[in-house]
């Protein structure tokens, strides 16, 4: 059984990222790319305003993106299931209201991609003149047998989305750790509605959701 991984705040007194660092513009890589990149790069760094009653969370919740800043915490969980697909990159948080630097996060880039999108039973919003551009995935269905036995990796036909197997799962969430919630994979949708006031940061949703299918809610009550 696998999972889409969501990077979501809950409670809404954890912090809100505006935008990731512009890696592509500045370096010349990209973290949704599924491979290790050929050359180094400096250490990163992510703007905030981070009020006294804000706290960040272990997988950093960064406007519209998921899986991308990790705490120590949870990069130790993940390495202790086994995880080794993951390259790790110096962070640097920088909280603007104090000129305080927090450390304790880095970024994460996903080295495994796999192309396992059922397109025969799927349901998708795609371009009618390039028909392998999606534009919205409305019900997701996967070919299992393209997966092998590795526990996280990006999704070929539309790599932000992030997916798990049971083992980090379950692992995640006996550790308690902030930020990240999962959604069963087969049933999956992108969340349409997505807009500045969405305070939680749903990017995805699921008939299943624990807060409910977020594209059946009204929108001034998202988040």
């Amino acid at each position: 059984m696998y999972f889409v991984w969501e990077t979501r705040r809950n409670p809404l007194t954890e912090a809100l990222v505006d935008a990731f660092p512009p890696v592509a513009r500045d370096y010349g890589v990209s973290f949704l790319a599924g491979r290790r990149f050929a050359k180094e790069i400096p250490e990163l760094e992510i703007r905030l305003s981070l009020p006294e009653d804000q706290a960040l969370t272990d997988d950093l919740v960064i406007r519209k993106r998921r899986c991308l800043i990790h705490s120590h915490r949870l990069i130790d969980v993940l390495r202790s299931v086994g995880v080794d697909n993951i390259d790790y990159y110096p962070c640097r948080i920088v909280n603007e209201l104090t000129g305080h630097v927090i450390r304790t996060h880095q970024a994460a880039n996903i080295l495994d991609m796999i192309y396992c999108l059922d397109r025969e039973h799927s349901e998708l919003e795609i371009d009618e003149e390039e028909p392998n551009e999606i534009w919205y995935i409305n019900n997701l269905k996967l070919l299992y047998d393209r997966l092998g036995d590795v526990h996280i990796f990006r999704l070929g036909e539309a790599p932000s989305i992030v997916l798990v197997d049971q083992v980090i799962k379950q692992a995640v969430e006996e550790a308690h750790l902030t930020g990240v919630m999962f959604l069963l994979a087969e049933g999956y949708r992108d969340f349409q509605g997505y807009a500045m006031n969405n305070p939680r940061n749903i990017v995805g949703t699921h008939d299943l959701d624990p807060g409910g299918p977020a594209d059946l809610v009204p929108e001034q009550e998202v988040g």
